[in-house]
């Protein structure tokens, strides 16, 4: 049997497929002896493999069979399907990376959407951040103008002081003038008692005067009741009078009817002129009744007439009387004449008592200076009572140092480093207090001298406190001497702190080590908290551009509000022009009635005329002139009695209306604002059957004034023709006075009939707008639309931030647990130092390492504090992710305005979270600083240590040399014992050199990590560092962290 030959197909071979799942096609061909060489491992490709098969095949008949011809094209076959299939699955896998790819690359775009949104916010914020920062600015101006306000008005209340002062002054000044001028009035009384009696006899003479006048009024009285007769006697001619009116005012009522029914029928004229015909008549009548009672004005003037005569008697004796007043009037001139005398005597008297009122003012003036010399001393006084007063604080003070002072040096019982300084500064101290005493005794002694003759009691007092001071600085003296000896048995004390200290540096770089450790976790844990802020900063972003788009759209939305404003000020304005012009329709209605009745008063005018033109060819011309003044008179003011009332009857009428347009109006008002409110087709279309209705009533108004207006001009047409002939019948003025209004009416008609056009174009535009198909319609339901899409988008966002908010809870609790290690720590440190007070040690190193010892538990517990005001922080943070939590629940309920509102109220919670994060940062960076300077005083306490073991090893040779000149004969017998005294002193040296050593080795170790991370920190800090948000509004950075560009 031949070996057969196995050749492998290496379509795709799996080294350079990747795929572990490889197959290999093998081919057993019979060993040719010379024809074939072996390759071994030789990959073959489908041309290679088949072309010399089939050519030595088919040239070589002899040498292979066709059996084995078919298995190598089956093999060959199989190979084939097989790297078919392995095409295939290589195929749907780069289809599986192509979408992966596509989704990586849209990813990547969102992040870069993400990204331009963050930066777009940020700028908004910034520009915020401007706005209050310039808010604040004016809030400082206004406090400084309050700041200068309250100083004017201190300024103000200092001068109303001094005004007061000056004020009291010149009370105290009017006082004086005023007892002045009470002696003068005195003095004057006197005067006016001597005039009062020479007043009473001119009483006495008046009263006879008005006897005279009792008569006369007697008199008058008389003449009244006769003029009380005639008017009794007039009173049934009154009464006739009002009887005619009567019938007047009846016989206008039927003129009104008249009136109407010649606005109703123009055929009904015959009939009126009849009844003018049958008025005639009547009027008439009137005419005899008014002669009658013309006759009877006729007596009463005669009457009138002999009452003036009367009066003339009367007048004759008023002239008598006056006569007689002539005469009093000469003796009260001569009385006057013997007034100016006294006066002239009184001016004397008042001279010399001037001159007595100086001598007065000089003596009260030398007593005011002793007043005042006197008040002086009371104030010297009074600064004296203030001085002991003082003083007697000032030993107060001093007791309290004293007291302050004993507590001082208890608590120096604890710490021996600062009782020496403290003890320095006591004595200091007492040396400064010793020099007051002695001041206060060259004052008190002063004081003595100066208050001997007033207050002899202030002597004691300062005697008896300067012997207190005296006793009180005794026992300072005392307290200082036990303070020393307490100090120098502190001093031994402190000899046993030497060994603590090296066992506390080797676990303080124990502890350092730790520290360092924890400071990388809590570094990591940072970076963490960096990558969640950057994440919530992008968050934020994507939350500020969506307000932004909310905020222009509400700004599109005020503005169409303030469209819609103005275009209902416009409406209002146009209803009220309206109302307006209802008013001025109904005032010419009224003005149209009340000239229809002017014409019927002119016809009845016209036909009285006549009337009278008869009754004048009969009577006097005289007569009929007064005749007639009287009767337009009467007329007149009967036709003002009936005007006055139509009017005001009227007026309550209008008032009426005008209440129920006011209603009417604030309805549509109302109503509009609802439509504004609410844009919903069902109430726009009640609207605009509403306008349609107003808009009906405003075309019948229209056409009740047109047909009015011209009912006016028939009348006018028919007055004209009334009047015209004899211009000389109605006066000129109420013609053109009638013209004018005439003109007036048609100007209001005309401006009345294009604002009715106006309303029905602007009618017009309203339905286009506003109507079913209206533009604003479309618009409102896309934007309704719009913003449940944005609703949509928000309540995504929601959900997005509440999975922040879940990965800054865990990195929350990721510090907690480092704050918890850190507590463990310092618990762990605390048990440690207490362990080391409690050893002995040896008495070298005495006050100076205790220092340090004091300065580093001052430290330690800084580091606490910082520590517990880190606790409350993350308190406040847990609280405000709460506060999220809580107002993100309730936003997802809320409506899209109510969603604005809470973005915004989100936007600024967010940054005061912000906020809060750099100061987390800042006191992370502050305990980082403290470390480092823990660590220097470390490298300084370890040097002071060394500085001191070196100064201790020199006392040492010292001392060994004295010994050893003074003791010859014991270093003898000594050498062998000095010698295994410096053999066992050696190995203590080298422990200890050891021990230092190790200790500086570790110190050196850790200080080299804690450079090497600081180094390390620098460089990131370098790269990336955390920087407060920009003011600048050019700065596209989206979060806090960012990278600083070399």
């Amino acid at each position: 049997m031949e070996e057969p030959v196995v050749l492998t197909s290496g379509v795709f071979p799996d080294k350079e497929s990747g795929f572990s799942a490889g197959f290999s096609g093998q081919i057993h061909f019979p060993k040719a002896p010379s024809n074939v060489i072996q390759h071994p491992g030789s990959p073959l490709t489908f041309q290679a493999s088949l072309r010399p098969i089939f050519s030595e095949g088919y040239n070589t008949g002899s040498m292979y069979s066709p059996v084995t011809i078919d298995r190598s094209l089956r093999n060959l076959k199989g190979n084939l399907e097989d790297s078919e299939n392995r095409c295939c699955v290589l195929k749907y896998k780069l289809k599986e990376a192509q979408s992966t790819l596509d989704l990586q690359s849209d990813r990547l775009y969102k992040i870069e959407h993400s990204a331009r949104e963050n930066s777009l916010l940020v700028n908004d914020l910034k520009q915020r951040e401007n706005e209050y920062r310039k808010r604040i600015d004016s809030l400082q101006l206004t406090e400084q103008e309050k700041d200068k306000l309250k100083e004017e008005n201190m300024k103000i209340r200092q001068e109303m002081q001094d005004r007061v002062n000056k004020l009291d002054l010149a009370l105290r000044t009017a006082q004086v003038q005023n007892q002045v001028a009470e002696n003068d009035n005195q003095k004057r009384v006197l005067l006016l008692e001597q005039s009062s009696q020479a007043l009473s006899m001119l009483e006495m003479e008046n009263n006879s005067l008005k006897q005279d006048l009792g008569d006369m009024q007697k008199d008058l009285s008389i003449a009244k009741e006769s003029v009380d007769l005639a008017n009794s006697k007039i009173e049934p001619i009154d009464e006739e009078n009002k009887e005619l009116r009567k019938l007047n005012s009846q016989i206008r009522e039927e003129n009104e009817e008249l009136s109407r029914k010649i606005t109703e029928l123009s055929g009904q004229l015959l009939e009126l002129r009849r009844v003018t015909q049958s008025m005639k008549k009547e009027n008439e009548k009137l005419a005899t009744a008014w002669k009658s009672a013309s006759e009877e004005k006729h007596r009463q003037k005669k009457q009138m007439e002999k009452l003036e005569e009367k009066k003339a008697a009367l007048k004759s004796k008023a002239l008598t009387a006056s006569s007689e007043k002539d005469r009093l009037f000469h003796d009260k001139m001569d009385l006057n004449n013997k007034y100016q005398q006294l006066l002239i005597d009184k001016e004397a008297l008042t001279q010399i008592k001037i001159a007595q009122t100086d001598q007065l003012n000089e003596q009260q003036s030398d007593i005011a200076k002793l007043k005042m010399v006197l008040k002086e001393s009371d104030d010297e006084r009074r600064k004296r009572q203030a001085e002991v007063a003082e003083l007697k604080g000032i030993n107060d003070n001093l007791t309290i140092e004293l007291s302050s002072v004993k507590k001082f040096n208890e608590k120096s019982l604890e710490r021996t480093s600062t009782l020496e300084n403290e003890v320095s500064e006591f004595e200091k101290k007492c040396d400064m207090g010793k020099r007051e005493c002695m001041k206060l005794q060259d004052e008190v002694d002063k004081l003595s001298r100066q208050l001997q003759n007033a207050e002899h009691y202030s002597n004691m007092v300062a005697e008896t406190k300067s012997r207190n001071l005296q006793r009180e600085n005794q026992e300072m003296k005392e307290l200082v001497l036990k303070l020393q000896s307490e100090i120098r048995s502190y001093k031994d004390e402190n000899c046993l702190l030497v060994s603590k200290i090296d066992d506390l540096s080797v676990k303080l770089s124990n502890a350092d080590a730790d520290l360092s450790h924890a400071a990388l976790l809590s570094h990591e844990d940072l970076e963490n908290l960096k990558n969640s802020c950057e994440r919530m900063t992008s968050m934020i972003s994507q939350k500020d551009s969506e307000i932004q788009v909310l905020s222009d759209k509400c700004l599109e939305l005020e503005q169409l509000a303030s469209k819609y404003q103005s275009e209902n000020r416009d409406l209002k304005k146009d209803n009220g022009a309206l109302i307006e012009h209802y008013d001025d329709m109904k005032r010419l209605k009224d003005e149209h009635k009340r000239l229809i009745q002017a014409n019927a008063e002119n016809e009845q005018v016209i036909k009285l005329l006549e009337t009278q033109n008869e009754v004048l060819r009969q009577s006097s011309e005289s007569q009929l002139a007064k005749l007639h003044d009287v009767e337009l008179l009467v007329i007149r003011a009967e036709q003002l009695h009936h005007d006055n009332g139509h009017l005001t009857e009227r007026v309550a009428e209008l008032e009426n209306i005008r209440d129920n347009l006011v209603t009417q109006k604030e309805e549509l008002l109302a109503n509009t604002e609802l439509i504004y409110k609410n844009p919903q087709i069902e109430e726009l279309k009640t609207r605009v059957d509403e306008l349609q209705q107003v808009n009906k009533q405003l075309r019948d108004m229209n056409d009740s004034v047109n047909e009015k207006y011209e009912a006016l001009e028939h009348i006018n047409v028919e007055l004209k023709e009334a009047v015209g002939g004899d211009g000389t019948v109605v006066p000129k003025t109420e013609l053109f006075k009638v013209q004018e209004e005439r003109c007036r009416l048609e100007d209001d008609i005309i401006q009345i009939q294009h604002k009715c056009e106006e309303l029905r174009q602007e009618h017009e535009q309203y339905l286009r707008q506003y109507g079913p198909e209206g533009e604003d319609t479309v618009k409102w339901q896309q934007k309704v639309r719009t913003l449940e899409r944005e609703k949509e988008g928000l309540e995504k966002q929601v959900a997005l931030i509440n999975g922040q908010l879940l990965l800054v809870e865990g990195s929350k609790k990721r510090l907690d647990e480092v704050v918890e290690d850190l507590q463990h720590e310092i618990v762990h440190l605390r048990k440690e130092l207490e362990e080391a007070e409690k050893q002995e040690a040896n008495r070298i190193f005495q006050g100076r390492v205790s220092g340090d010892m004091s300065e580093i538990e001052a430290k330690l517990e800084c580091l606490r504090n910082e520590l517990s005001q880190s606790q409350k922080d993350k308190i406040k943070f847990e609280h405000l992710v709460r506060t999220l939590k809580e107002e993100l629940e309730e936003e997802r309920t809320k409506q899209p305005a109510q969603i604005t509102e809470s973005l915004d109220d989100v936007g600024s919670e967010l940054t005061s979270m912000r906020g809060e994060l750099h100061k987390l940062v800042g006191e992370i960076e502050r305990k980082e600083q403290t470390i480092a300077t823990l660590e220097n005083q470390l490298r300084q306490s370890k040097e002071k240590i060394e500085d001191k073991d070196k100064i201790v090893k020199d006392l040492k040779s010292v001392l060994d040399k004295s010994s050893s000149a003074t003791h010859s004969l014991e270093e003898k017998f000594s050498r062998p014992s000095h010698s295994d005294d410096v053999r066992m002193s050696d190995p203590v040296t080298r422990s200890k050199s050891l021990r230092e050593r190790g200790t500086g080795d570790r110190l050196q170790t850790l200080l080299a990590r804690y450079k090497d991370y600081s180094d390390n920190g620098n460089q990131n800090s370098s790269e990336r560092r955390i920087k407060p948000l920009s003011i600048s509004g050019n700065s596209t950075r989206g979060g806090l962290v960012t990278r600083d560009k070399k």
